[in-house]
């Protein structure tokens, strides 16, 4: 349900951005596999609030990113499938994560007047 606030932070920002309430055709989105962000739970809430402050109904285009880590021991960039599981060189479990948590507006389409 934190989903609803995701899409309410998201018209915020854009409002600001744009300086006030616009008729939106499309807003793209990135979100990474490591969000606790449902893109489907997004996308319907994102619909209703764009409706609910003016936005119009605005398509939401989500693009989904893998998380990936890097090796803090061998440096070896691999995706991650678990947590629990280790660098697929070397087996070391030490490793930063280098992509996976965004949760970003790449760009916004606005319906011309």
């Amino acid at each position: 349900m934190h989903e609803l606030s995701v899409a309410e932070g998201i018209l915020t920002t854009i409002e600001e951005h744009l300086g006030g309430v616009k008729q939106l055709t499309r807003v793209n989105v990135i979100l990474g596999a490591l969000s606790g962000v449902s893109a489907e739970s997004l996308e319907f809430w994102f619909s209703e609030v764009a409706k609910q402050k003016g936005f119009g109904s605005p398509e939401m285009h989500i693009q989904k990113v893998k998380a990936v880590a890097k090796c803090s021991s061998c440096g070896v960039e691999y995706e991650v499938q678990s947590f629990y599981t280790g660098c697929p060189a070397c087996a070391s479990t030490e490793r930063s994560i280098a992509s996976g948590y965004e949760c970003n507006i790449e760009s916004v389409e606005i319906e011309e007047e």
